[in-house]
C-alpha cells in the first residue's frame, strides 16, 4: 500500500472530505487532496507531518513503516 493509499484510505474511515481534509493541512481546496490520493504529487515531510497529525496516525503509518500508527 502506497503513502497515497493510506492517506485516502484513514480519511475516509475518519469520515472526512476530501475538502475539509485539505482545509485541515492547509490547501486551498479539494482537488490537491484528489491529486495527492491518486499519487500525483511528492509529499514534503512537512506535508507528511500535517497529514499525519490531521488524521491522527503517525507519518510513520503513512509512509508504511508501521502497520498500525494511530495516534493516543
Amino acid at each position: 500500500m502506497t503513502t497515497s493509499d493510506r492517506i485516502r484510505e484513514t480519511r475516509e474511515k475518519r469520515g472526512l472530505t476530501q475538502q475539509q481534509l485539505a482545509e485541515m493541512v492547509g490547501y486551498t481546496n479539494r482537488s490537491s487532496i484528489a491529486k495527492v490520493e491518486k499519487g500525483m504529487v511528492d509529499l514534503s515531510e512537512t506535508k507528511i507531518a500535517a497529514f499525519a497529525k490531521a488524521l491522527n496516525v503517525t507519518p510513520a503509518f503513512l509512509l508504511g513503516s508501521v502497520q498500525t500508527g494511530l495516534v493516543e
